[in-house]
């Protein structure tokens, strides 16, 4: 019954002195203090961003600064901030999307209005920035902006919908895909599916959403996405990984576990790595920690 996360990686247990391997993954647990210290701020491509009620900081870590967004708008508080390589998406209470440019110091943000008796959800993969418009029963999806092409009041990109009327309650962005979860439980992707991380199998490129048939009657909780996987969490407890085919459980937990089928409480991701909460422990899989190939100058 064991299944690997990524069928393209191995895995490592802990032990009493377990320690970062060079090349694969490690596990390590950490206590809710600095959990909660670590969810204080987002991670984005470019370093991350934290935000208040009308105000958003931006840290670069490349550039090493930090900038302070104001919104003066009391009546309007922010609901969720994404971003690209490039560019930051703040939705407002209201459905009103401002967008910037990072590096952009002396421009204010451009405002993008709602559509009337609609309500809005904001995603990110790290090259584009797409809105999820929704009603009662339906929802629709378009792309708002895109690097290459900066920023625009006039939305040219065109809308795309489901395969049939559903209400999207998340949305979450990897390198270059989306994956959408709705009100009943099912499962949507679209983008990139070269490595597997639509759960469709592996495809070059998706257009539109796609439902994933193979969690079809599964309840799915929560989704998650890094650079180039999705991880998502059922109701019951159980953690399915999209790998280079489709869909599969996860089974393999750490030994010292002490529970023969544990129930996972959450899931969370970085561009690389996966981590699962189990009896209040953090697991961590995975390594965001590339190494430099040594060479030598003739």
């Amino acid at each position: 019954m064991c299944g690997p996360l990524y069928t393209v990686f191995c895995f490592c247990f802990p032990t009493s002195s377990a320690k970062r391997h060079r090349h694969g993954f490690f596990f390590f647990c950490r206590d809710d203090e600095e959990q909660e210290a670590e969810e204080e701020e987002i991670s984005t491509w470019f370093g991350s961003v934290s935000f208040s009620s009308n105000r958003v900081l931006i840290h670069d870590s490349f550039a090493k600064t930090t900038e302070t967004i104001e919104l003066s708008a009391p009546n309007d508080p922010i609901q969720q901030v994404v971003s690209t390589h490039l560019h930051v998406a703040i939705l407002m209470n209201t459905g009103r999307i401002a967008l910037r440019r990072i590096d952009d110091f002396e421009r204010t943000p451009t405002i993008l209005e709602p559509s009337p008796d609609e309500t809005t959800l904001i995603v990110s993969t790290s090259k584009a920035i797409h809105r999820v418009q929704r009603d009662q029963k339906t929802s629709k999806i378009q792309k708002i902006l895109e690097d290459s092409e900066g920023i625009s009041e006039d939305v040219k990109h065109e809308v795309v919908g489901f395969p049939w009327p559903v209400r999207v309650v998340d949305a979450k962005g990897g390198n270059d895909f989306l994956m959408f979860l709705d009100s009943t439980g099912n499962l949507f992707s679209m983008g990139t599916g070269t490595r597997g991380e639509l759960g469709v199998g592996l495809i070059r490129h998706v257009a539109e959403p796609v439902h994933i048939e193979q969690l079809a009657g599964i309840p799915i909780e929560k989704v998650v996405c890094g650079g180039w996987h999705t991880v998502a969490l059922t109701t019951g407890g159980d953690v399915y990984a999209a790998t280079e085919m489709y869909p599969v459980l996860f089974e393999e937990f750490p030994e010292n576990i002490g529970e023969e089928e544990p129930v996972v409480q959450d899931i969370e991701v970085t561009e690389h790595t996966t981590t699962v909460y189990i009896n209040n422990q953090k697991f961590i899989i995975g390594n965001d920690f590339v190494d430099i190939t040594e060479f030598e100058l003739k």
